[in-house]
């Protein structure tokens, strides 16, 4: 007798449709609900797919919010847990199938997942709703199911559990088990245990992630005498494209620990390389408003207000003419993101410009457009410049910036003398 427990209704938001060209899944939800479809439990979180997210603008996940999420080889022993004495379920049942049964493959881990392994919302619904359309949305608009926040595993989970508890009480004898749905509830999976790991969720619609120098503690134990060229360093090539995505925010409060620096010390470093962009505006004698905006930018990412910009520039007023050394000894990046000819990049990820058209703007530059990065590569550009593509993982071995699309599109922009004419508006300032 099958030791049937319930169901298990799956969901899974991933990088794109089909597994065989390594796309992975980024964010997994599971329901137990219980044999009148009612739900005991629900679990859910992002997975760090280990590559770039395909098509943000669907699946609405952020590189910066899976950074730091678990991998799936890390919520396996979970998952597994979750599966284990229940039937699947999912709306679309062989897209998800497809997607686990290659991820725990990955592992080395054999499934139960085919065609018929799993209770298919989608086919069942077509035969108690005739009128409906396939997709899940339109399924529950027809079963009179209000649910919003589509295309996130979660909600998409909790919908096709109320659409799997409508059916049963719809029509109890069209929601039936199969010897295929009981060999799965059955199958010996590996005894896995859970990994210790946390999940981790979406950020909420209109998150603000709080600066990184709030993120460092005030004293950090010194092991030996501190210097702040290596941050700096770092520093000029987060600020390339005028922006700190997470991952350098990431990366800047770990070197501040490895180098023993506590807060006071990287804002007086912060006021120092802004000085050093105030100095070169101030130079010719005039501050014009495309260099004023400059400092001010620099200045909001450093955690730096306005009247910190003025009163620099006060300074450098009162000294100018004057011969003296710059209070930065790395170069700085006076302007920000600045393209020559022959200047050798990379892209990665799916930006709002196909890559075919980017190529053919670079190389109307004279830029130099590499297939792969390598040690000679200049900079990467990259959909979401927080990424875990393996190009932009190896450019940040390499030391060589990741900057985002919008920041190229003005760098080429400057260097073509105008903006690239079939660049999307949301490129356009």
């Amino acid at each position: 007798m099958s030791g049937l427990q319930g169901y298990a209704v799956i969901d899974t938001e991933t990088t794109g449709i089909h597994p065989g060209y390594h796309h992975r899944i980024a964010e997994v939800a599971v329901l137990h609900l219980d044999l009148d479809g009612n739900v005991l439990d629900e679990w859910c979180t992002l997975v760090n797919p280990e590559r770039d997210l395909g098509p943000q603008s669907i699946h609405g996940i952020r590189a910066a919010d899976v950074r730091n999420a678990p991998t799936f080889e890390q919520i396996a022993g979970e998952l597994i847990h979750r599966l284990r004495g229940r039937i699947p379920v999912a709306h679309n049942w062989m897209f998800d199938a497809r997607h686990l049964n290659a991820e725990f493959s990955r592992l080395g881990i054999s499934t139960p997942f085919d065609a018929c392994s799993g209770l298919c919302t989608m086919s069942t619904a077509s035969r108690t709703l005739p009128r409906a359309g396939r997709s899940l949305m339109d399924c529950c608009k027809w079963a009179g199911i209000d649910l919003q926040d589509w295309h996130s595993a979660l909600a998409d989970a909790r919908a096709a559990g109320a659409l799997l508890q409508h059916l049963i009480v719809m029509s109890e004898a069209r929601v039936l088990w199969t010897e295929d749905h009981l060999r799965t509830v059955d199958w010996a999976w590996p005894a896995l245990p859970p990994m210790p790991v946390l999940p981790v969720h979406r950020s909420p619609r209109g998150h603000v992630e709080p600066h990184f120098l709030a993120r460092m503690v005030d004293r950090i134990p010194r092991t030996g005498m501190p210097t702040v060229d290596a941050y700096l360093a770092m520093l000029d090539a987060a600020l390339l494209d005028r922006d700190i995505s997470a991952t350098e925010a990431d990366a800047l409060i770990d070197l501040a620990y490895e180098l023993g620096l506590h807060r006071a010390e990287v804002v007086d470093a912060h006021y120092g390389y802004l000085r050093v962009i105030a100095r070169a505006a101030w130079a010719d004698g005039v501050v014009s408003e495309e260099e004023l905006g400059n400092l001010l930018d620099v200045a909001q990412l450093l955690g730096l207000d306005d009247e910190s910009v003025n009163q620099l520039l006060e300074a450098e007023s009162a000294r100018a003419g004057e011969d003296a050394e710059t209070a930065v000894s790395p170069q700085v990046s006076i302007d920000g993101l600045a393209l020559q000819p022959g200047t050798s990049i990379v892209l990665t990820g799916a930006m709002g410009l196909d890559r075919a058209t980017w190529t053919q703007h670079a190389e109307a530059a004279d830029l130099v457009v590499g297939a792969n990065v390598t040690k000679k590569t200049q900079l990467v550009v990259a959909a979401d410049p927080d990424t875990s593509s393996g190009k932009a993982r190896k450019a940040r071995l390499y030391g060589v910036p990741v900057v985002s699309e919008a920041a190229f599109a003005e760098a080429l922009g400057r260097l073509l003398g105008e903006r690239p004419r079939s660049s999307p508006a949301c490129l356009s300032k």
